[in-house]
């Protein structure tokens, strides 16, 4: 199990994105709490492209066939706990730990009205959820750029545009949808498109081609191949000064089928989160003993609020998990929730999963 300390004081994504908008908006806005040193160019471009690639975390792009993305990858940060896309994306759109945006993992439990969610794919009573008093109001960075007259777009899929999450997430910007990479390098041809002050692009294919056909698989080379390539032409295509910074939300591993645990447990114990970093709420001696022959460990309460900041708000304590179970490095649970079988995980702690590249390119 990797050591809790090097997650807790390393840099990660929340420090990265504190960085980026404070530049972006020529401003202290954001406390730093750690360094993070992004190269001095970006203090002198006129545009700063923030490219989000799905999966492709540090370790996952060491052993990629991409020389082109390892040569400017600059150095890594770690992503969010759980490294999930869900908890990624929000934190980075809201500037905020995982408590403040009350996108805690994968799935939720709401302990008073809802019981278990898809934080993914709401459906149509549990996404009033993101309408909570206590988060209603909450400022994604696109109200803040809004508010200071800053121009910016979100590139996105077409099929996420319109979903719960992305309403959420991506509240205040301006969305541009595209149905595929060619649409997408279409549309960043036309250099006006991104003449902006910022942009966003959020890339799902490594991603999706990880979870399918597993890390290191033809498919996964072939679709880092593809971005790369779409990279090479971002870079290329834009009139002003520009930065691009790529980074990820988490990376991924591959998980033996022999090491896929199923949980069979009673309904008064309630499994959420992710399937390597569980979230588990019930009596004490019922959840250890489910979780007995499981490798792993339980997380303190106090590692769990270093990982996930402090539940203050009352939505935050109605999402908050009574325990958090790590599984093991090459392991998987099933909870009762979860058929799917996949090659490629993550949601846990390892070096796969956690370090995200922080890549960066420049067209001057």
């Amino acid at each position: 199990m990797r050591n809790l300390e090097t997650i807790i004081d390393k840099s990660n994504l929340l420090d990265l994105s504190k960085k980026i908008f404070n530049v972006v908006l020529n401003t202290d806005e954001f406390q730093e709490e750690r360094e993070v040193n992004l190269h001095s160019k970006i203090l002198n471009a006129e545009t700063i492209n923030f490219v989000l690639a799905d999966g492709l975390g540090n370790e996952n792009l060491k052993i990629s066939r991409s020389d082109y993305l390892k040569s400017f990858n600059s150095f890594s940060v770690n992503s969010t706990f759980p490294s999930s896309t869900n908890v990624a994306l929000s934190t980075i759109n809201y500037v905020a730990k995982p408590c403040d945006t009350s996108i805690l993992g994968y799935y939720l439990f709401d302990k008073v009205q809802y019981g278990l969610i898809n934080a993914l794919n709401w459906n149509y009573e549990n996404k009033d959820l993101l309408k909570d008093e206590d988060i209603k109001d909450n400022k994604t960075i696109w109200t803040t750029l809004k508010a200071r007259g800053i121009t910016s777009n979100n590139l996105q899929p077409k099929d996420l545009i319109n979903s719960a999450l992305s309403e959420y997430i991506y509240k205040d910007s301006h969305q541009i949808g595209y149905k595929d990479t060619d649409e997408l390098n279409e549309i960043i041809s036309d250099s006006s498109v991104l003449d902006n002050r910022f942009n966003f692009i959020y890339y799902p294919n490594i991603d999706i081609s990880a979870h399918v056909f597993g890390v290191g698989s033809e498919e996964w080379h072939t679709e880092i191949g593809i971005f790369e390539n779409f990279i090479k032409k971002l870079n290329n295509s834009q009139s002003r000064k520009t930065y691009t910074l790529i980074t990820a939300d988490h990376g991924l591993t591959n998980i033996p089928e022999d090491n896929r645990i199923y949980l069979d447990y009673s309904d008064d114990i309630e499994i959420f989160g992710d399937q390597r970093s569980v979230y588990i709420n019930g009596e004490s001696s019922k959840v250890r003993q489910l979780f007995k022959n499981v490798p792993g460990n339980f997380l303190t309460n106090d590692e769990v609020k270093q990982l996930l900041g402090n539940p203050e708000s009352n939505l935050s304590k109605r999402l908050y998990p009574d325990y958090c179970f790590l599984v093991a490095d090459g392991y998987i649970v099933f909870p009762k929730h979860l058929k799917a079988e996949l090659v490629g995980y993550h949601g846990g702690v390892t070096s796969e999963e956690m370090e995200v590249p922080v890549i960066e390119l420049t067209n001057f």
